[in-house]
């Protein structure tokens, strides 16, 4: 009898680990905020982007943007063309999807101060490599330096939520069954 609980012990503790080493690399894999300044070109793909938009604040007054504006040929005296609404300014996500096709110079706008016309960016959509765009090789002589390593971004693993979640309610179901 004995025996049979330390395995039912050692069974939980083993699945709880798995349930961890699904989760932590999927959290660790959480890009990171781009810190976005005014007059910046920023350029938005299919994938998420995650702007701090805190630098375009009123720097008297730190109300927070609650707005981007486009107007019609980037002048803020002319129609607006498109408002895209901040809930958050140190969390904005965007993505091609936000901007409808209007890219282009962005203005902020708080609600407290109104317009920030020194505070402008950028928004430009991300060069997609096609399959009919050849590759150029350049030969370049050896030099003394070491040659530069590129690194590639991590991608993430499918539904690695799902999985977590699903081991540890195995594990409950587990626990349950013993009792």
């Amino acid at each position: 009898m004995v025996y049979e609980k330390t395995t039912s012990r050692h069974l939980l503790v083993v699945l709880a680990v798995l349930a961890l080493a699904l989760v932590v690399p999927a959290a660790a894999q959480e890009t990171g905020k781009l810190v976005v300044q005014p007059g910046e070109t920023i350029e938005v793909g299919a994938e998420p982007i995650i702007l701090d938009l805190i630098n375009l604040r009123n720097q008297d007054t730190l109300n927070p943007i609650t707005e981007l504006r486009k107007y019609r040929g980037d002048d803020p005296r002319k129609e607006i063309t498109l408002v895209l609404g901040v809930p958050n300014d140190d969390y904005y996500k965007i993505n091609i999807h936000t901007f409808k096709g209007k890219y282009g110079r962005y203005f902020a706008y708080s609600q407290k101060d109104g317009l920030i016309e020194r505070s402008s960016i950028v928004f430009v959509q991300a060069a997609t490599p096609t399959a009919t765009e050849t590759v150029v090789t350049v030969t370049e002589t050896p030099t003394e330096a070491p040659p530069a390593t590129t690194t590639t971004t991590p991608t993430q693993a499918p539904l690695p939520g799902l999985i977590a979640i699903a081991a540890l309610g195995i594990c409950g179901l587990f626990a349950a069954q013993k009792r």
